[in-house]
Order: structure tokens, then C-alpha cells, then sequence
């Protein structure tokens, strides 16, 4: 065992207080290298309870009198400080993994002087936790999209969702921990879904993450040209029908082969909905574009594109 006796010289005057986190020294020292242990994260190369599952972790100043403590965290260098249970002693704090795989803490010992040890890495492993999320990879604005969420955990009674750094939401889990939500999105662009779910007994899961983009341009369907297929004939009518991606759709403008000259007017039902046939008088390509309106007169930011290949 190793003794400094001028670390424990500086303790009897009550210089350092062994609850207070030492000043960081510059000097290179040999301050011993901690050990650590962990019963639920141990390092040894096997997959452990999961993401938002605590585990405890104890450091041990591996028989240097000197250590008065320990910094350590999820990042290199560690910066969070525990005092040791006494000079050359042990402490143990609790860490949550937040995510499945391979994850590393990071340990070093101090001395009462502040000078730290060479910094311990604790490898280990964390099994998936959080859920599957399932839905749309495009949605509208201002309109609910359903996204599906299927347990990654036992017992789960409810999920709770973000958009981006927006509000959080949570919906109660349906029989067996599986549900579906109505995710409404108020911007245009590119988006993250964050979900987790919790356990009866109020256990969090990891965090699941999904991007997709929304769009306020209407959806077009038609059985007979299907979008980018060939289909019908010369001849053949097809029905078109449009759904709107935005509140307050009123009625629809498309533009057949570019022709920006002669927009074509469709007026939406109650629901916002409307369709229109078109009847194409020979084979080949047509382009359209199709954009909602409002009452107020506002055009959808994008439209539509749509391609006929008419056989």
C-alpha cells in the first residue's frame, strides 16, 4: 500500500474538506490508475440490461492512500467529482445509459493536490431497450400522421414523444405495449421523431429517433396511372383523386405538361378532398403538377409532381 504522507498532512489542517471536489494540478504524478465495478454493467464483453436501466458503478483507488476521490462520465476527460468514502477509499454512483450498444465511463482518481490519475475506461455493453417506430418517411403540416410504436421492453404501459426539442406528448400503450399515435407536425422541412416508452413499475426505455420530412403538397392517387407506372391507354379514362396535407384546403390547382398558362381549377368537398378525370389521347409521357389552396387564397409551398406514362 502506498502512503504520501504530505496528502494526509494537508487533510489534518483541514485545507482540503473531503466532500469538495480538489482543484485540477498540472504536475504529472503517480496517482494509482482506479479500478471499477459494476454488477448490472460489468466490462466483459457481454450484453447488459439496456438503455435507461440504471446501473452502479464502483471506484476503488486500487491502494493509493492518497485518492480522496474520483471524477467520471460519459466523456474524455471526465468531469463530474464524487469523494471517496475515506483517503484510499471507494465511491459508487449510479449511471443511465440513455442508448443501446457500446458504451464507455470514464474514470480517474485525484489526490488531495488535484493531480489525477491516468484515466481508467470502462467498456461495456447495453442491450436495446427502446421501441420501434414505424410511420410515414413524408408527412402534411397541420394534419395528423400515424405512427406505429412496439415495445423493445416488458410491461410497457404508455410512450411519450417529441418533435424535435418540441413539447413532449405521451399516449397510453394498447394491450400487449404495441400502439399507434396521431403525430401532428406544424412545419415545413426535415424532422426527428424521439420516442420511449415506461414501464408499469415506471421504467424508461432508451430513446428511439426517426427523421422525415413534411410537406403541405397534396397527395395524388389514380388506380389506372398509377405515379412513374404504365398503365391505361389512349382513350382510357383515369380518375385522379387528390388529399389535402394541410387544414383548410378549399380547392386544388394542376398543371398538365408544364402548361403554367392554363391552370386547371378543382373545388375540394367537406373533408378537403377532390378528384377529376383525365383522358389522354395518345401514348406517352405527361407531367402534373397538382397544389391545395385555402379559403384565404394561400397556395401550397410545393406542389405535386406526378408522372402519367400512358401505354
Amino acid at each position: 500500500m502506498r502512503v504520501r504522507p504530505r496528502v494526509f498532512a494537508v487533510l489534518a489542517a483541514g485545507v482540503l474538506a473531503l466532500g469538495a471536489a480538489p482543484a485540477q494540478a498540472s504536475a504529472d504524478t503517480l496517482v494509482a490508475e482506479p479500478t471499477v465495478t459494476s454488477a448490472e454493467y460489468p466490462d466483459d464483453g457481454a450484453w447488459h440490461p439496456g438503455a435507461g436501466v440504471p446501473g452502479s458503478f464502483t471506484f476503488g483507488a486500487n491502494g493509493d492512500d492518497a485518492v480522496v476521490g474520483f471524477y467520471y462520465g460519459n466523456s474524455d476527460p471526465a468531469t463530474t467529482f464524487v469523494a471517496a468514502d475515506h483517503p484510499g477509499g471507494s465511491a459508487t454512483v449510479s449511471y443511465t445509459p440513455q442508448s443501446s450498444g457500446p458504451d464507455n465511463l470514464y474514470v480517474a482518481s485525484v489526490d488531495g493536490a488535484g493531480n489525477r490519475s491516468a484515466q481508467h475506461v470502462h467498456r461495456f455493453y447495453v442491450q436495446s431497450t427502446e421501441p420501434r417506430v414505424s410511420g410515414p418517411r413524408e408527412t402534411g403540416v397541420g394534419v395528423p400522421a400515424q405512427f406505429r410504436f412496439t415495445p423493445g421492453l416488458a410491461d410497457v404501459v404508455s410512450y411519450t414523444y417529441r418533435i424535435d426539442n418540441g413539447p413532449e406528448t405521451t399516449v397510453a400503450a394498447s394491450a400487449g405495449g404495441t400502439t399507434t399515435a396521431d403525430v401532428v407536425t406544424a412545419n415545413l422541412g426535415s424532422h426527428t421523431l424521439k420516442v420511449w416508452s415506461t414501464t408499469g413499475t415506471g421504467l424508461r426505455s432508451g430513446t428511439a429517433s426517426t427523421t422525415y420530412t413534411a410537406s403541405d403538397a397534396p397527395l395524388v392517387a389514380s388506380t389506372v396511372y398509377p405515379d412513374s407506372q404504365s398503365g391505361g391507354g389512349p382513350g382510357v379514362p383515369g380518375v385522379f383523386t387528390l388529399t389535402p396535407r394541410t387544414p383548410g384546403v378549399v380547392d386544388y390547382v394542376y398543371y398538365l405538361d408544364w402548361d403554367y398558362d392554363n391552370p386547371i381549377v378543382v373545388p375540394a368537398g367537406a373533408d378537403g378532398g377532390a378528384s377529376f378525370t383525365f383522358t389522354p389521347d395518345a401514348s406517352g409521357f405527361h407531367d402534373l403538377e397538382v397544389h391545395s389552396r385555402t379559403a384565404a387564397g394561400t397556395q401550397s409551398n410545393v406542389g405535386r409532381e406526378y408522372y402519367i406514362l400512358v401505354k
